[in-house]
């Protein structure tokens, strides 16, 4: 049903795009600060990373509505504190994101206000390493069950809108913000011998952003933002049932080119 709904959309907004004479294509690339949150029943890990962005738009222009199709991608690494509380150093961290959204904007022509809706797809994957965590951690361990490392993939259906206001009838620039929720799925799992892998239900979570952006031309611009994402998902069907909170904070910067 999620998927049926999905494709649906996404092929509304591809047919708005192709039936215009107005395409444009839009880049961009950028880099940001992130915190990124775990807490839960077992699992309590901080870090701070960098990440690095990049996007690509595909949109068209029918006078006051606007269709698009946008990609997006951003990774990083950093260190995790997730086992300090044991006495360990801290442990390498990665993450990424991608999603890939379809939508449709709508502009009011007299003040320059605009509105747009969207659904899309999103996944994220966080790699934890955990090389003293078999020695150190809590639990009956042994060599033959010690892992090095943990990942956490989640995966689904991301929809919601937003707002864009010309600041100095757009000579200054915009500021925008945007709501979001999503339904996801989620997998927990180490490289453990015996291989460790737990599947969540389904979860609803949000998003909440605000952006500005500075056109130095009409084709050229920068844009800065600040996101918040927080999900909380229940693995209630393996053996040891156990909840883990997601919650990831940026601010970002990014430049972007149009054709």
């Amino acid at each position: 049903m999620k998927k049926s709904i999905l494709i649906s959309s996404l092929f509304v907004a591809t047919a708005l795009v192709s039936q215009s004479a107005m395409a444009e294509i839009k880049i961009r690339a950028g880099a940001g600060s992130s915190t990124y949150e775990l807490g839960g029943d077992y699992i309590t890990a901080k870090s701070t990373y960098k990440p690095a962005t990049i996007g690509l738009t595909f949109s068209s222009d029918s006078g006051a509505n606007a269709g698009y199709l946008d990609l997006s991608y951003s990774g990083g690494s950093g260190k995790h504190d997730g086992w300090t509380k044991y006495g360990t150093p801290s442990e390498e961290f990665k993450r990424s994101d991608f999603a890939l959204t379809g939508g449709v904007v709508f502009l009011n022509q007299d003040n320059g206000i605009a509105g747009n809706v969207y659904v899309g797809i999103k996944t994220g994957t966080t790699t934890l390493g955990a090389t003293k965590a078999a020695l150190e951690g809590p639990g009956p361990y042994t060599p033959t069950s010690s892992w090095t490392e943990e990942t956490f993939e989640t995966s689904g259906v991301i929809f919601g809108g937003g707002a864009s206001f010309p600041i100095a009838s757009g000579r200054a620039g915009s500021v925008g913000v945007n709501v979001g929720l999503g339904i996801m799925g989620a997998k927990w799992k180490d490289n453990s011998t015996a291989g460790f892998s737990a599947t969540a239900d389904t979860a609803v979570g949000g998003s909440l952003g605000a952006s500005y952006t500075f056109p130095f031309t009409s084709n050229f611009g920068v844009t800065a933002d600040y996101k918040y994402h927080s999900y909380s998902y229940n693995f209630g069907t393996s053996a040891l049932p156990f909840t883990v909170r997601e919650r990831i904070s940026t601010l970002g910067a990014t430049v972007y080119a149009k054709f």
